[in-house]
């Protein structure tokens, strides 16, 4: 994979006499981007994240800047590939990929309202898959939309599964709302690519091109100046400097204790309790490798690297991770990552030696989800059971987790791609069946 995606371009792609094109956001496309979203406003804001400002105070030179700015840094780090849609030379949208590791990838996209349905976002959509599958090497690349936002449930349908509905997965015009979790897998690919295969069909049923949008208006007036710059390029990397301190960045995200379990940071002496926990659960999180093999990769360069690479905590790619230990043996991990952009929803996974109690890992999870909602102050967690996993499976509903839904082509813990449960807990629900084991809801 590329470790960096600050100037992809795709296309230009000529459409019914349209070209269509994706490159990166620059500070000039701030006029553009201002008259189209503030115009299409009643599209946009009820499946747009809430905020306290007005829909016009989130559309000022500042705000575009800071977006330019945090999107370029995102895509120098290979975490994001992010793009604006032209047609013509002119700005018509967004389309990103975010949350670009582990072989996933979650798009995002608006469009100018007067070229919707025209065809052109629908082949700027299919360009980013190819090139998500393709040059960044994704396995899947999934699609989050808002229970009650009818158009892009009907855009996804062609190519794309509806794998489950995630409660309160995101706070969107009026509080959080259901989201259909949709995804397209690498093992589905059509021959030829998405962009090929959508424009044969795009063409066959459209032998003859749209009219053109009408609004053509050229924006006056709403320029971003050298100072709203500086002022913007400041703020930024203050907000960097902020990150560093802040308690999902820490690698040591504290200490939880319920009942004789603890779950606590990885320590230097760590290495021989661990390495040994981990080879006994060989089975679970290596099943098809060898036991002498499985038992060769634990050395003690394999640990400090994987304590070097958890050092960033839940901003990190590998997430933040906890050691489950009772009466001071170290009995398996939890791990917390894969946060979204808004640091409200992470993955959880966990794992026990097999000699571990049975309650063990129920207990780990319950503190682990506690942990993370009142001390992180995260909204959701996502636990990925593998569907054959009846274990698993009794393990997240024993916890009180939810069952949502089954995802295609998922990666799990033990490295193998195979279907997987989704099973998640919300805090738009309750927090008192987690804590205390109780009723819930049930599949």
């Amino acid at each position: 994979m590329s470790s960096s995606y600050a100037t992809v371009t795709l296309g230009p792609v000529r459409l019914h006499g349209v070209t269509v094109r994706l490159r990166p956001p620059a500070f000039g496309d701030f006029a553009e981007w201002r008259r189209i979203r503030l115009r299409d406003r009643d599209c946009l804001e009820p499946y747009w994240f809430r905020s306290p400002l007005t829909w016009d105070q989130r559309h000022t030179p500042s705000r575009w800047v800071g977006e330019c700015l945090a999107a370029r840094a995102e895509a120098r780090a290979g975490r994001r590939v992010s793009t604006v849609l032209e047609i013509d030379g002119r700005f018509a949208g967004q389309l990103e990929l975010v949350g670009v590791g582990s072989g996933t990838a979650e798009l995002s996209v608006w469009v100018d309202a007067e070229v919707a349905r025209r065809g052109a976002s629908g082949l700027a959509g299919s360009l980013l898959l190819d090139f998500g599958f393709g040059t960044v090497g994704l396995e899947r690349i999934t699609a989050p939309i808002a229970v009650t936002n009818a158009g892009a449930r009907r855009a996804v349908r062609q190519r794309w599964t509806l794998e489950a509905v995630m409660a309160g997965y995101f706070d969107v015009g009026g509080g959080r709302v259901d989201h259909e979790l949709w995804s397209v897998t690498s093992d589905r690919i059509p021959a030829g690519g998405f962009a090929a295969d959508w424009l044969a069909g795009y063409l066959a049923t459209h032998p003859t091109a749209d009219s053109l949008p009408g609004d053509t208006t050229s924006s006056t007036g709403a320029t971003v100046s050298a100072c709203t710059i500086l002022r913007a390029r400041a703020r930024h990397r203050l907000g960097r400097v902020r990150h560093m301190a802040d308690p999902l960045r820490t690698a040591t995200p504290g200490t939880a204790h319920s009942g004789s379990i603890e779950l606590r940071p990885w320590r230097s002496g760590d290495f021989k309790s661990r390495r040994a926990a981990r080879i006994a659960a060989g089975p679970l999180l290596a099943p098809t490798a060898l036991p002498e093999d499985w038992a060769r990769r634990h050395t003690r360069r394999e640990w400090w690297r994987s304590r070097a690479a958890s050092r960033m905590g839940l901003r990190g790619k590998h997430g933040a991770v906890l050691v489950i230990e009772e009466a001071g043996r170290y009995l398996g991990e939890c791990r917390l990552f894969d946060r979204d952009m808004f640091d409200r929803n992470v993955r959880a996974a966990v794992w026990v030696r097999p000699d571990a109690p049975t309650e063990t890992a129920v207990d780990a999870l319950r503190l682990l989800i506690t942990h993370a909602t009142e001390r992180l102050g995260i909204w959701r967690v996502s636990l990925a059971v593998p569907s054959a996993d009846r274990r698993g499976a009794a393990l997240a509903l024993d916890a009180g987790l939810r069952h949502e839904g089954t995802m295609h082509h998922y990666r799990g813990i033990d490295g193998a791609l195979a279907d997987h449960e989704l099973w998640a807990f919300s805090t738009a629900r309750t927090t008192a069946t987690c804590a205390s084991g109780g009723e819930g809801e049930h599949p």
